[in-house]
């Protein structure tokens, strides 16, 4: 894969899967936002950065209305200048993973022409522009763990783009100096030709980056050995501008400003094929760090591993033995079905588990640094940034990636806890592990799924739990086969259009009658405060008695412990629940029974005796929260 921008600075990539970034709040503010339950806030950086994990910042995101120069929407979708025309609505995007907009200030949001989120909140999106937003950025980084940025900077001759570029540079150095990260300027010479880019990097580093907005002077800019550090993105690719004459000039010069500098560099830099041009060996030689490119390079933890091998290893070596710096670049995942088109969820984020494999090879290679592409790339899904959660974050009427569309339920921050993580692990400040490291949630929703394509999928389908409560006494729907549970698209949904299913026949009259299925994997501790919530649609009186079961770690189940909804109605599922072809929530304060407990697995389940005949009833959105 290689790392791509059109002329208007969008994002794009070519992949190959087989090898296979002035202050309006005041500083006290800045410096005491609302920690999320279980993080702590980080001190401030020291300076340095070849022992630190640096995510790439975009910042680019604008929305028309915003007052920002380029009045116009960019990166959500392709808007006019000084228009609203082409505000994002179904069809007409450019990004693939919703935002989660729940803790931007209301005047960072702005109305997008989708219908409302699954949870009927107005769907909005934020623009990069306001300092409320870059502030809130870099207090995730710094609550979070995260040692700092590289800002993305794209050159063009259109003055209005460079002037959005030059507002955000400025809020960037009011946020890391408020929160103690560290910062840098990344060049990106997408886009450029050959005969301009050369002094066009120059100019603007010496006139407006140096000149006009004094970022290398500010006490949180990134330094190496002294040196302001500066990188480089492009140069030596295949389909970049520059001979290698040009590139050897830039970086000489660069050099010769007093500047540490870091080349993003192609995948197959030290081999000059592939992806690299050929001769460019002396000038990949002059950079003090090397960061070669590998988003969509790997999919799977074999992929991965292969990667290790094959480019990790052998490039580190090779930076050791001419005196560089290795800077691995690491991805979350990656997806643009929405503007590029492909498969959905292209390259799955695997809960965690592709991040956190490239995180324990960077570990084993004794490597101390890293990127993170990218903080806030929401155009091709691989944002760290809190995201949409499931289907209940994002629009309606228009396919988002969300952070459970690999099927586990994962909260909005879960990448920033795992970035964090991936810090503390590369920096040898935290044991390896086989497995990702964190909870799916810290709460205060611990689960919650409708059964959407983007939602938390079931762990089971049509599978008996026989240590939970088993079967007897049921058959077959129609008296046919056996009793039957599993997603179900089309008939019968509270959200969306999908929900659960059962199917059966109870056959025994005045005998115990029940079918306990298991649905959902999960552990979730309960709290005093804890609550299980869901609803159901019963298509007949029996069918009344299909519900929501829970199994506690200990063996111990929801059913048993005496538990009742906010109305007084046994949890018990032999107990009458909701009314015959209508849905109905049902809501227990179930930590009023079971505090302390671990919850192990969801089940959905059948249980009566008194009468016999087919039921057939449905549940939809499921959800256990504080």
């Amino acid at each position: 894969m290689t790392k791509r921008r059109s002329s208007r600075a969008l994002w794009a990539v070519s992949l190959s899967l087989t090898v296979a970034g002035c202050l309006e709040a005041d500083e006290a503010t800045l410096r005491n936002p609302a920690e999320a339950v279980g993080e702590t806030r980080q001190a401030a950086v020291t300076q340095g950065i070849r022992d630190k994990v640096i995510v790439g910042y975009q910042g680019w995101f604008t929305a028309y209305g915003d007052g920002s120069p380029t009045e116009r929407w960019s990166h959500w979708s392709a808007g006019v200048y000084r228009s609203n025309e082409g505000v994002p609505a179904p069809g007409h995007q450019t990004f693939d993973l919703y935002p989660d907009i729940s803790e931007y200030a209301p005047g960072s949001l702005f109305q997008t022409g989708y219908a409302p989120l699954g949870n009927g909140a107005p769907a909005k999106l934020f623009s990069s522009y306001p300092s409320d937003v870059v502030n809130k950025h870099f207090q995730w980084m710094q609550q979070y763990g995260i040692d700092g940025a590289a800002v993305q900077r794209f050159l063009t001759t259109d003055g209005v783009f460079m002037a959005h570029r030059d507002s955000v540079a400025s809020k960037v150095r009011t946020a890391a100096e408020a929160t103690g990260r560290l910062f840098y300027i990344m060049y990106d010479v997408s886009g450029l030709s050959d005969a301009t880019f050369l002094q066009m990097v120059k100019d603007d580093w010496t006139n407006q980056i140096v000149g006009q907005l004094h970022l290398p002077s500010s006490s949180r800019y990134a330094t190496q050995d002294g040196k302001p550090v500066v990188s480089i993105w492009g140069l030596g690719f295949t389909d970049r501008p520059g001979s290698a004459a040009q590139a050897s000039e830039l970086v000489d010069w660069f050099r010769g400003q007093g500047a540490y500098v870091i080349g993003g560099v192609p995948t197959n830099w030290r081999t000059s094929s592939g992806d690299s041009k050929p001769g460019f060996t002396d000038v990949y030689k002059k950079f003090h760090m090397i960061s070669p490119w590998t988003v969509g390079r790997y999919s799977t933890d074999a992929d991965v591993d292969n990667f290790k091998n094959n480019y990790l290893l052998p490039d580190l070596a090779y930076c050791n033995t001419n005196g560089q710096a290795y800077q691995p670049v690491m991805f979350p995942g990656f997806a643009w079905y929405n503007w590029n088109g492909g498969a959905k969820n292209l390259i799955p984020r695997r809960a965690g588990a592709l991040l956190w494999k490239q995180a324990t090879n960077i570990r084993a290679a004794g490597i101390s640094a890293a990127y993170i592409a990218m903080f806030d790339e929401y155009d091709e899904g691989t944002a760290i940034a809190k995201a949409a959660e499931d289907s209940s974050m994002a629009p309606t009427n228009q396919y988002f990636l969300t952070l459970s569309s690999d099927g586990t339920y994962l909260s909005s921050d879960f990448y920033l806890r795992l970035s964090g993580k991936v810090t503390r692990l590369i920096q040898g400040l935290d044991a390896p592990t086989s497995a990702v490291p964190i909870a799916p949630s810290n709460g205060p929703v611990w689960f919650r799924t409708g059964g959407e394509e983007t939602d938390a999928a079931l762990t089971w389908t049509n599978t008996i739990d026989p240590t939970g409560g088993g079967s007897q006494g049921v058959t077959g729907y129609g008296g046919t086969g056996g009793v039957d549970f599993r997603a179900v698209s089309g008939e019968q949904a509270h959200s969306g259009s999908r929900a659960l299913r059962i199917t059966g026949r109870d056959t025994q009259a005045g005998g115990a009658s029940f079918s306990y299925f298991k649905a959902y994997d999960v552990h979730i501790p309960v709290h005093a405060s804890t609550r299980l919530s869901f609803w159901t649609y019963p298509q007949n009186s029996l069918s009344r008695h299909v519900t929501v079961d829970l199994v506690m770690t200990d063996g111990s189940t929801l059913r048993d412990s005496g538990a009742t909804d906010l109305n007084g109605v046994s949890m018990h599922p032999g107990a009458d629940r909701g009314t015959v072809n209508a849905w109905t929530q049902t809501k227990s304060q179930i930590g009023q029974w079971l505090a302390g407990k671990t919850i192990d697995r969801i089940l959905i389940t059948y249980d009566y005796s008194p009468l016999t005949g087919d039921f057939r009833g449905f549940i939809d959105d499921i959800e256990v929260s504080d």
